[in-house]
């Protein structure tokens, strides 16, 4: 009970999904550091060797960031990346250590639009029903997960949609048609 009242409470307050991402950096990593991450992900860079290190952003990095020397088997440095864009980035202390991290735009979720639709049930376990504006017929249903990954995508759809194959988690749900492209958040328990 406490997990599905949290749960509700994360969507009340419009949760984005945010992941933090772990990175080795040690001497001899080398040149193949890099990573690609959607707009607010966090990136962690933990020393797994006892030597100083620094992770710096360079000079035409989107975002500017620097560790400082930190030095220490298990040292960590984290940044949070809001930019879209690449950015470039080294150790100070062994120039050789580098890589570029490159930020994309998430799945976004226009709050202004999201009342053109209705999900019921929601939360749901095996079937949603889709409550669309008169006159309107769906073209593609599309299901996110916060990731902002397509886990389904069914075109030319019925307003009925099996969920049951679903995890369970929170979901984005987006309908495409003549009239509409809109997007809503629904539960799948």
């Amino acid at each position: 009970m406490k997990k599905i009242l949290l749960l509700f409470v994360f969507i009340a307050f419009g949760v984005q999904a945010q992941t933090t991402h772990d990175l080795n950096w040690e001497v001899g990593i080398g040149s193949n550091v890099d990573l690609t991450i959607t707009v607010g992900d966090i990136v962690r860079w933990t020393w797994t060797d006892s030597q100083p290190h620094t992770v710096e952003s360079e000079s035409e990095s989107t975002e500017s960031f620097d560790s400082g020397v930190l030095t220490g088997n298990g040292s960590t440095f984290s940044y949070q990346f809001n930019q879209v864009g690449t950015n470039p980035y080294f150790c100070g202390v062994h120039p050789a250590m580098r890589g570029t991290i490159t930020v994309e735009e998430g799945l976004n979720v226009d709050e202004t639009e999201i009342n053109n639709f209705a999900i019921s049930p929601n939360p749901a376990t095996t079937h949603i029903d889709l409550k669309l504006p008169e006159g309107t017929s769906t073209k593609t249903v599309s299901i996110y997960n916060l990731m902002g990954q397509k886990v389904l995508s069914i075109e030319n759809t019925k307003n009925l949609i099996d969920v049951s194959r679903l995890s369970k988690g929170l979901y984005l749900l987006n309908i495409t048609s003549e009239k509409l492209n809109h997007t809503k958040r629904f539960v799948k328990l």
